[in-house]
């Protein structure tokens, strides 16, 4: 009796945000797609799923950073697909991985992962997992900012905050009151004073919106794991004095 045949392969979603203050949030949250498909790739010989999910956006034009603590880069497991037929069988690991939103080469280009992109159903299947698994993660500080880069602002978690979950839990104010409350807690530390002018000279919005003289935004890093204590939008229910 013939041996069933196995093809091992993975799928990656990778996600960026475009943390722009003239794009609307809804059209704000991008992902990479390779000739109107996510990125994809059959393992080589002694090689695991994350080393050929790695590969498969590699070869997609996105070098993946060495995951380290609150940056995205690290491939995140979001399932197998195993669907047997036959004499054959095909067993699919499903990743995603968040990325500052940045210019990419031809032929991968940003798209938007609403009703209007067009997969093939076993990559519209892995897509859905994986903006689920983003939503769920990005309720908190460390996987909010993998999009945004390692130097962010408050506005920035609030942008990224609506265009993944429609909105915080409550009034904008209360959200920016909480990320108020995370800095002071030490999960969100000010960049140092050394670093500001520089950042500033090179990246527009992290400086006064042109014409408006204002004070510019308070420049953030996050610096470390607080567990449930790093969600971004909780509600509470205070007791009145």
């Amino acid at each position: 009796m013939a041996k069933a045949q196995a093809s091992l392969g993975v799928t990656a979603a990778v996600f960026g945000f475009d943390p722009s203050p003239e794009t609307a949030p809804n059209r704000a949250l991008h992902v990479l797609t390779l000739r109107q498909g996510l990125p994809k790739a059959e393992l080589d010989a002694r090689e695991t799923f994350e080393a050929a999910g790695a590969r498969a956006v590699e070869e997609a034009g996105m070098r993946l950073e060495a995951g380290r603590k609150g940056r995205g880069g690290r491939l995140h497991l979001v399932g197998l697909d195993d669907a047997p037929g036959g004499r054959s069988r095909a067993v699919t690991a499903w990743y995603y991985a968040t990325v500052p939103y940045a210019e990419v080469a031809r032929p991968a280009v940003w798209s938007l992962p609403g009703r209007g992109l067009r997969l093939d159903a076993p990559d519209s299947a892995a897509l859905k997992a994986a903006l689920e698994h983003l939503r769920s993660e990005s309720r908190h500080v460390a996987g909010a900012v993998g999009l945004l880069g390692e130097v962010f602002t408050g506005d920035d978690l609030l942008r990224l905050y609506v265009a993944l979950h429609g909105g915080p839990e409550g009034s904008e104010r209360t959200f920016r009151r909480r990320v108020q409350e995370l800095r002071d807690g030490g999960v969100l530390k000010p960049v140092r004073d050394s670093e500001v002018a520089a950042l500033r000279l090179r990246v527009s919005r992290f400086r006064s919106p042109a014409g408006t003289g204002g004070r510019p935004p308070e420049l953030l890093r996050y610096a470390g794991s607080g567990g449930e204590a790093e969600q971004l939008a909780v509600l509470r229910t205070r007791r009145s004095t």
